[in-house]
């Protein structure tokens, strides 16, 4: 396996939440079960965003990004808000080529799985900081076709009616049956890092 493939399997999990490049999706609807039983009056959207991800192969660290996001939230009050992220699947850039296409058609799988999505199902732990509120987002991410439940710490600010939620948590590559890639002698670990911040402001 060459070392640009190692790279490429790390930069799947950069799909948690969340630039489009050639394919992009243009919103993110709400599971209508999530919706059932709930009246909530506001609708807020994503209105710009980054995911990092560090991934470790010991010999030194894999590091990816997106500014790219889709989603909307729904809510009355904090503790009731509920929402949903995507990304498109083909959109995640390396910033190499070659490296973006081993990842996209042998990782990902973007004909199969097109799709990433975390749908935000609930808050809790909610706890006042220094000028923050922390926070736990509980939810499901869709990633690679395999569905898990998430509990994401974060911390949320308010300037000028804009809303910034920052967090980071830990993924592993097995529970996505993402096989973990090796060279020569060295394994890529199996749990990779991914630090995000939205900014979520007024739907049009």
């Amino acid at each position: 396996m060459t070392w640009p493939r190692i790279a490429s399997i790390c930069c799947a999990l950069l799909g948690v939440f969340l630039p489009f490049g050639a394919q992009s999706l243009s919103t993110c609807e709400i599971p209508a079960d999530v919706l059932t039983g709930r009246s909530l009056s506001e609708t807020r959207k994503i209105v710009e965003g980054e995911v990092v991800f560090v991934a470790d192969a010991q010999l030194h660290d894999f590091e990816g990004r997106t500014i790219s996001i889709v989603g909307l939230v729904k809510a009355r009050a904090l503790h009731d808000a509920v929402g949903c992220v995507a990304i498109a699947a083909k959109s995640l850039d390396t910033g190499i080529s070659r490296r973006n296409q081993i990842m996209w058609e042998n990782h990902l799988e973007v004909v199969e799985f097109p799709e990433i999505r975390f749908v935000l199902t609930g808050i809790a732990d909610v706890r006042k900081e220094p000028e923050r509120i922390g926070l736990i987002l509980e939810g499901e991410l869709m990633l690679h076709g395999v569905r898990r439940r998430l509990r994401i710490p974060a911390t949320l600010s308010s300037v000028d009616g804009m809303f910034t939620v920052a967090g980071r948590t830990t993924l592993r590559m097995s529970d996505h049956a993402i096989e973990r890639p090796s060279f020569l002698f060295i394994t890529v670990k199996d749990e990779v890092e991914v630090r995000f911040r939205v900014v979520v402001g007024e739907a049009e």
